[in-house]
C-alpha cells in the first residue's frame, strides 16, 4: 500500500475513533465494557498519531518524486522549445 494511501486510511481510522469517543461522552450510563472499550480506542489513538508522525516525518513519496520529475521535464521542454523556435 502506498503511504498516501496508508496515511488516508491512518486518518480516517482517527476521525472515526473521534466519532466513537462522542458517542461515548454523551452516553448517560456506562459499563464495564464501554469503558474497556473507551481505553482501547485511546491506546489505539495513540498508536495511529504515532504512525502517522513517522510516516509523515519519512520524507517524500514515490508520488511527489515523479510530480517533481513531471514538473521539471514540462519546464526544461519550454525553455528547449522557446529557444528552439526563437
Amino acid at each position: 500500500m502506498s503511504q498516501r494511501r496508508t496515511l488516508t486510511h491512518l486518518h480516517e481510522e482517527l476521525r472515526n475513533i473521534e466519532v466513537l469517543d462522542r458517542i461515548h461522552d454523551y452516553a448517560t450510563d456506562e459499563d464495564s465494557s464501554q469503558r474497556a472499550a473507551y481505553v482501547i480506542r485511546q491506546l489505539r489513538r495513540k498508536q495511529i498519531q504515532v504512525d502517522i508522525g513517522r510516516l509523515s516525518k519519512s520524507g517524500l513519496t514515490k508520488f511527489d518524486w515523479v510530480a517533481r520529475a513531471i514538473v521539471f521535464v514540462c519546464a526544461f521542454s519550454y525553455v528547449m522549445l522557446h529557444f528552439l523556435f526563437k
